[in-house]
């Protein structure tokens, strides 16, 4: 590709906006963070952790980046997320877009699901509960039914039954003409003549 300087004038210098040196950075020892995607060069990036260098790359191809170190190119670093595939800047671009936005429609759906699965439950246990209250209910009734009863205990049921009342209509109040009521007047009681309260 000839020499670093000429490679230098081919391609776009990165600028890191998370330094305020602008330079880049190795992450655990092994990658490196670059337009939102990783990148890997086993045994370089292992040499260059805890130093800064300089990312230079093809906007017509960031399946690659080429990595400087004080002006010296030291080598290269590969997304293994584009490895054998021609991307550029604008179709990486595109790329993350859609995952972004496929990934918050999955997480909606997913949460949607949840409330499905939820909702269900909640039915689940209410008709659960009402037929387990219904087969009780059936069940006391099966008990109360007459030919289960053998005819003595269903003669005893009979006679401890409550008589019919011909009426609860209760006769007309007539007043007692013939005693004679008497009756005292209480005495008034002033509180100022008994000393105020």
């Amino acid at each position: 590709m000839g020499a670093p300087d000429d490679l230098k004038l081919l391609l776009m210098k990165a600028q890191n906006r998370k330094l305020s040196s602008r330079a880049y950075r190795v992450h655990d020892r092994s990658r490196l963070s670059f337009q939102g995607n990783w990148y890997v060069s086993p045994g370089l990036l292992n040499r260059l952790a805890g130093r800064e260098f300089e990312i230079y790359y093809d906007r017509r191809d960031v399946s690659v980046i080429y990595l400087f170190v004080e002006g010296s190119y030291v080598g290269e670093a590969y997304c293994p997320a584009f490895m054998g595939q021609r991307v550029s800047e604008w179709e990486a671009k595109a790329m993350r877009q859609a995952d972004t936005k496929s990934a918050k429609a999955a997480s909606a759906e997913v949460a949607n699901a949840r409330a499905q699965i939820q909702e269900d439950i909640e039915t689940t246990k209410k008709q659960r509960g009402k037929a387990l209250r219904q087969r009780e209910k059936a069940r006391q009734l099966d008990r109360q039914r007459e030919e289960i009863h053998p005819s003595y205990v269903a003669e005893a049921l009979e006679g401890l039954a409550p008589a019919a009342r011909e009426s609860l209509q209760l006769a007309e109040a007539i007043p007692d003409s013939e005693k004679v009521y008497s009756w005292e007047p209480l005495a008034i009681r002033y509180r100022e003549k008994e000393g105020g309260w």
